[in-house]
C-alpha cells in the first residue's frame, strides 16, 4: 500500500514537472492619467501560460466599474467554461472608485453633463465627466494595453448599471470603437430618457464592421426605479421590430427574478455565450483593408524536403496546407515574405494535415499584426503526424 502510495506521489510529480503550467496572472497597474488629473489603478488578466505562448496575441475585455472586483473576478473566471477551455482572452478591469480628495465619484465618470433639473437634483456634482473619462480609456488605457501586451483589435466593453450607460452612450458616439458592446441592467431612463432617445434615434449606417449589442434589464422598474421600465421598453421596442442593419447583431435578454445586482452572473453568462457562437467567427474573419509586407522565418527539425505555409487570407492559401511553399534558405532554414492583411493567422505544414507542425510558443494558430512588426521568426518542434 505504502509502496503504491509513494508511486503514485512520484508520477504526479514527474507528470507535473513535465506539464505543469505557470498560473493566470493579475496584475494591478497604476496610470497616472493626464485626462482625469488623477491617478487610477487598473487590474489586467492575462491567461494561462501567457508567457510562453509568445507566438498568440489575445482578443481584450474591457470590464468597467472594476472597483467592484467581482465584476472582474467573474469575467476573467466564466469564459473558460462557456469555451470548454479552448479560448484565452486579455481581461482588463477599469476601475471608478470613490475620491474623497477631490469628492469625485464614480458618476462623475460615468454620467454626461445632465440637462433636466430632476437629474441634476438627483446626481448633483456627481456628474458630467464622462467624455474626459472615454478619453482615459481610449487615448491612456488601451494604447498602454496594445504597446505591452499582445493584443488582437478585437475588443469587448462590459458595463454594469451606470457603467452600462456609459458603455451603450460610448457606442453611440464611437460605434466602431469596440467591436461588442455588453450593457447589463443599464439605465437608460436618467434625464428624461435620454440614452433610450439617443439609441432610438441614431444613425446605425455609421457601423462599419460586424458589430455584437447586448442589453439585459433585471426587475428594475417594477417594485422600485418605476421610470426604468419605459425606457426599457423604448429601446427593445425599437431593436426588435424596426432596426435594419445586417452589421450589428442585437441580443436582449430580461431576468425578471433576478435583482439590479444579481443580474451580472446570468447576464454576462448569456451575453457571451451568444457571442461566442454568433459574433465571434465573424469578427475573427474581418481583416485589414490595408496589406503590409510581413518576412516569416521558421527553423525546422531536419532537413525535410518542403515546408508549407498557410492561413486565413487569401496570401496564405486559405487554408490550403499544399499551396504555398517556403524558401530553402539553408537545411534547417525555410522564409517566405508576403503582402498580409492584419491579423494573420497561420500554420506550418509538410503538405497536408496530418503533417501540420507544433511551433515553439503557441498552442494553436500563430497570429501576427504586420501593421506593427514586419520580421517574424519561428522553431517547428514537432509535427502531428511525429
Amino acid at each position: 500500500m505504502i509502496k503504491n502510495i509513494v508511486l503514485i506521489i512520484l508520477i504526479i510529480f514527474y507528470t507535473s514537472a513535465i506539464f505543469g503550467q505557470d498560473i493566470a496572472r493579475v496584475e494591478n497597474v497604476k496610470i497616472e492619467s493626464e485626462v482625469l488629473g488623477q491617478e487610477r489603478e487598473i487590474l489586467i488578466y492575462t491567461p494561462v501560460d501567457y508567457d510562453w505562448r509568445e507566438n498568440e496575441s489575445f482578443s481584450v475585455i474591457y470590464v468597467f466599474d472594476s472597483q467592484n472586483r467581482e465584476f472582474f473576478d467573474y469575467t476573467s473566471s466564466m469564459i473558460s467554461f462557456l469555451t470548454d477551455n479552448t479560448k484565452s482572452y486579455i481581461i482588463v478591469g477599469i476601475t471608478s472608485p470613490y475620491n474623497e480628495k477631490l469628492d469625485y465619484s464614480r458618476n462623475n465618470d460615468l454620467l454626461p453633463v445632465l440637462e433636466t433639473k430632476g437629474a441634476k437634483d438627483r446626481y448633483g456634482k456627481y456628474s458630467g465627466n464622462a467624455d474626459n473619462f472615454f478619453g482615459f480609456v481610449s487615448n491612456e488605457i488601451i494604447p498602454f494595453i496594445d504597446s505591452n501586451y499582445r493584443t488582437l483589435s478585437i475588443r469587448i466593453a462590459v458595463g454594469h448599471s451606470l457603467s452600462a450607460s456609459f458603455v451603450l452612450s460610448t457606442f453611440i458616439k464611437n460605434p466602431n470603437f469596440f467591436n461588442s458592446y455588453i450593457a447589463i441592467s443599464p439605465n437608460l431612463a436618467y434625464d428624461n430618457d435620454k440614452l433610450a432617445n439617443e439609441l432610438v434615434n441614431f444613425d446605425y449606417s455609421k457601423i462599419e464592421k460586424p458589430t455584437y449589442l447586448y442589453l439585459s434589464n433585471a426587475n428594475e422598474g417594477t417594485d422600485y426605479w418605476k421610470e426604468w421600465k419605459p425606457a426599457n421598453e423604448k429601446v427593445y421596442s425599437y431593436y426588435t421590430q424596426e432596426l435594419k442593419n445586417n452589421k450589428l447583431i442585437v441580443q436582449m435578454n430580461e431576468f425578471t427574478k433576478c435583482n439590479h445586482w444579481s443580474t451580472y452572473p446570468p447576464s454576462l453568462n448569456k451575453g457571451f455565450d451568444f457571442y461566442l457562437k454568433e459574433i465571434l467567427a465573424l469578427q475573427e474573419k474581418e481583416l485589414s483593408k490595408e496589406e503590409y509586407k510581413a518576412t516569416i522565418k521558421v527553423k525546422v527539425l531536419k532537413k525535410e524536403k518542403a515546408i508549407y505555409i498557410t492561413g486565413n487570407q487569401d496570401n496564405l492559401a486559405n487554408w490550403n496546407p499544399k499551396k504555398i511553399k517556403m524558401e530553402k534558405i539553408s537545411d534547417f532554414k525555410r522564409q517566405i515574405t508576403l503582402k498580409l492583411k492584419s491579423p494573420a493567422q497561420f500554420k506550418f505544414t509538410r503538405g497536408n494535415w496530418k503533417s501540420e507542425a507544433e511551433v515553439t510558443g503557441t498552442y494553436g494558430n500563430i497570429t501576427i499584426r504586420p501593421e506593427i512588426q514586419t520580421e517574424f521568426e519561428y522553431r517547428i518542434e514537432n509535427y502531428i503526424d511525429k
